[in-house]
């Protein structure tokens, strides 16, 4: 088996996790400074390029809509998905940062605590609520028609009302929240009520929000990244600190087996074709592990890669030091 480069799109400039967001019929990336372009996922021909302005803050894809904030606006700006006509924008308090979409509403804000977490209308972009709580939070996850907010390094989750961000429940952690800023998200669903939390040094801790309640999900021998947790089928894919990754199972909880890769590895795994793929950063390496563990496959793609994503049941998104591609596994 090997991996081979279905389609590559140099980017003409860094790719940026926050700035690429991916649905089963379309990729929508920032490039060349301040243009917005709609890929086909087959073969990378672009079906609309919009200017949107300078290295978006975030980029979120949600049905049939696109939402988007650019670091030269303090605005958020709603696109068809399938045309890059603007809908609607709202204007915004400087440094929002984060975007997520709950039901019918849609959130911007709170990122490192410059702004307030606010909610608006999907469809009409009308102001609905805002926290009355200026706190820092990583970014926002939905669950439901609710909202899950805590603040970096914090011991404390909130969760919120999407309706009216009124506090449903608050949860005090017993190790403080670890996260990024913003690439990766702090909070992972993992199923339809479950969500993985990266606290302290070794440990992974999961919320059960309909139950309310919190417990300890996996707890290492050694450290762990600070963030980049990834869920594929039924396993929970955690990176160490120093270069390794380990494979634990959702349902129980236990470690499956380790693969040490003596490079950072990029968080994520993908199931396509025989089995699960992985990366490491520099240099930028695509592994295929078997589900015991074992790396049957290794292909040196790029220079340097920033992520990988699902894009169809054969097509994995890679993010490369200047470029995206679209790769498959063939016999």
């Amino acid at each position: 088996m090997i991996f081979q480069i279905r389609w590559r799109r140099s980017l003409h400039q860094r790719p940026d996790p926050t700035a690429i967001a991916s649905a089963p019929d379309c990729v929508v990336v920032h490039e060349r400074g301040t243009r917005l372009v709609c890929l086909d996922p087959v073969d990378g021909a672009a079906r609309w390029d919009v200017p949107i302005g300078t290295w978006p803050r975030a980029v979120v894809v949600d049905g049939t809509q696109c939402w988007v904030i650019s670091q030269d606006r303090a605005e958020l700006r709603c696109l068809d998905l399938h045309t890059g006509t603007i809908l609607w924008s709202a204007d915004l308090s400087p440094f929002p940062g984060h975007v997520v979409v709950a039901g019918d509403r849609v959130l911007a804000g709170g990122w490192r605590g410059y702004t307030r977490l606010r909610a608006y209308d999907r469809w009409t972009g009308s102001p609905l609520w805002t926290d009355p709580q200026r706190t820092a939070t990583v970014l926002p996850t939905a669950v439901g028609g609710q909202v899950l907010v805590g603040e970096p390094g914090g011991t404390s989750v909130r969760l919120l009302d999407g309706r009216d961000g009124g506090e449903v429940f608050r949860w005090t952690l017993p190790e403080p929240l670890m996260a990024g800023d913003g690439q990766w998200p702090a909070f992972v669903t993992a199923g339809a009520d479950r969500v993985l939390l990266r606290c302290g040094a070794r440990t992974v801790w999961q919320l059960q929000p309909a139950a309310g309640t919190l417990g300890e999900f996996f707890r290492h021998d050694r450290d762990l990244a600070q963030h980049g947790i990834g869920v594929a089928d039924a396993t929970a894919w955690v990176p160490e600190r120093r270069g390794g990754l380990v494979s634990v199972d959702l349902t129980t909880g236990t470690r499956r087996w380790r693969l040490d890769v003596r490079s950072d590895v990029t968080g994520e795994a993908v199931r396509i074709g025989a089995g699960q793929v992985v990366a490491t950063r520099r240099p930028g390496m695509l592994m295929l592990v078997d589900d015991s563990g074992r790396p049957h496959v290794r292909a040196l793609v790029d220079r340097q890669l920033t992520g990988i994503r699902h894009l169809a049941p054969d097509l994995l998104l890679v993010l490369g030091k200047g470029a995206l591609s679209a790769v498959s596994v063939t016999d």
